[in-house]
């Protein structure tokens, strides 16, 4: 049986939608031994992959989260750092598995550079949106402040970009390492909701987001929700401590007729919150996919999965961006008409209770909104989802016969 190698990153955004596929890879009869940090072993294992555990070199997943909120090119930066000792460590795990095709999430350099010094066929996993080549109307204010925290980074970046390419070849790293391609790539959104660039090309596939509960956590007492309408809230995993952002919350909606889901974190002390108002209902976690199909609005902090989650199910949305790359998601959202946006301008993330609630309102009552979500869960229902997804690398690997090494 042929094996495919996979490599990702520790962070739920990036891990969470390739799950499904996994799953659906290894029903098909593939071999899958899929790299990450320790802490994601159980849910890779559940999937039916084989789960083998990075060096030490690996970036945590509360590193990766730091660099992102501090500025976009300090997580280039940190993985083109880890790359020094993750390419001789997978190049050694490659050479010794002889894998048919690799997969690597698109910020794994260490992936793409191993794939290409052995030649191999590649698969990209892309769980953003393709931003390379995109025209974005981003704030002059917010390009400067990105632009100046970027410039004191650029010479360590390059310095360490040389060092790959003098270790490995000028051939092994490409212009443009983010997203970090492949001969093949699969980009977990719908063609229609993908922002233009010259940058796609033939070998992208968009397959919507990855969607079976059957691959996540959690359970959720449905008999509680009385009222109508639902809003679900939530900041996701890497913004949950923004107990602020919660208390906002509570006093915008505290006399609202609807009832509200929060989703606080696992590392919240629900007790820091009280008092409670006693039309939400609030858990460290929550069955994301479930709750979305029961929800009318969705107050998210736009992180891709999230976001796409919400447009599957036709679930309008409040964005209230925490980082550059969630505002970006909240600019896409906001252009399919499905949602508005709040707390956009840096520092990101700072609403107000009033803020909350006449966004809310504003999206609840005008059906329009309703309307443009329904469209974007249908482009993403087309897209095909992880069975496609599956069926594209299957394709893939059934093409390319295994080099040797």
């Amino acid at each position: 049986m042929a094996i495919i190698i996979f490599m990702n990153v520790p962070g739920h955004g990036h891990v969470n939608p390739t799950l499904p596929v996994v799953q659906e890879l290894v029903r098909r009869g593939r071999r899958v031994i899929y790299y990450n940090s320790e802490e994601f072993r159980p849910q890779i294992e559940r999937v039916g992959a084989e789960f083998r555990p990075y060096p030490s070199a690996l970036p945590s997943q509360a590193e990766i989260a730091a660099a992102v909120s501090r500025n976009m090119a300090r997580i280039s930066l940190l993985l083109v750092e880890a790359a020094a000792q993750l390419t001789p460590f997978m190049l050694n795990e490659l050479q010794y598995e002889q894998p048919g095709i690799v997969i690597y999430d698109s910020i794994c350099v260490w992936g793409m550079q191993a794939a290409r010094v052995l030649g191999l066929p590649s698969v990209s996993s892309i769980t953003t949106f393709v931003t390379e080549g995109a025209e974005w109307t981003l704030p002059r204010r917010d390009l400067a402040h990105m632009l100046l925290g970027a410039a004191p980074l650029m010479p360590r970046f390059f310095r360490a970009r040389r060092r790959l390419l003098r270790t490995y070849g000028k051939k092994s790293l490409p212009a443009v390492l983010f997203p970090a391609t492949g001969n093949l790539n699969i980009v977990f959104t719908s063609r229609q909701l993908q922002p233009p660039t010259s940058f796609i090309n033939d070998s992208f596939r968009f397959v919507g987001p990855a969607i079976n509960a059957a691959t996540r956590d959690g359970s959720f007492p449905f008999a509680q929700l009385d009222r109508r309408p639902v809003t679900y809230i939530s900041l996701g995993t890497l913004h949950s401590a923004d107990t602020a952002f919660f208390r906002h919350c509570f006093q915008a909606f505290a006399d609202h007729s609807g009832q509200f889901i929060l989703s606080a974190g696992k590392n919240t002390d629900i007790n820091t919150l009280l008092p409670i108002p006693p039309n939400f209902l609030v858990y460290p976690s929550v069955p994301q996919l479930e709750v979305l199909q029961h929800a009318d609005l969705f107050i998210t902090h736009g992180g891709m999965n999230s976001v796409h989650e919400g447009l599957y199910f036709g679930v309008p949305q409040v964005v209230v961006p925490h980082q550059m790359e969630q505002l970006l998601n909240a600019l896409q959202v906001r252009a399919s008409g499905a949602g508005v946006v709040l707390g956009d301008r840096y520092p990101y993330g700072r609403v107000t209770a009033d803020e909350l609630r006449g966004a809310a309102d504003h999206v609840l009552s005008d059906p329009r909104f309703k309307q443009a979500a329904q469209r974007a869960s249908e482009s993403l229902r087309q897209a095909g989802g992880y069975q496609r997804a599956a069926a594209e690398i299957v394709a893939f690997a059934e093409c390319h016969a295994a080099p040797a090494l």
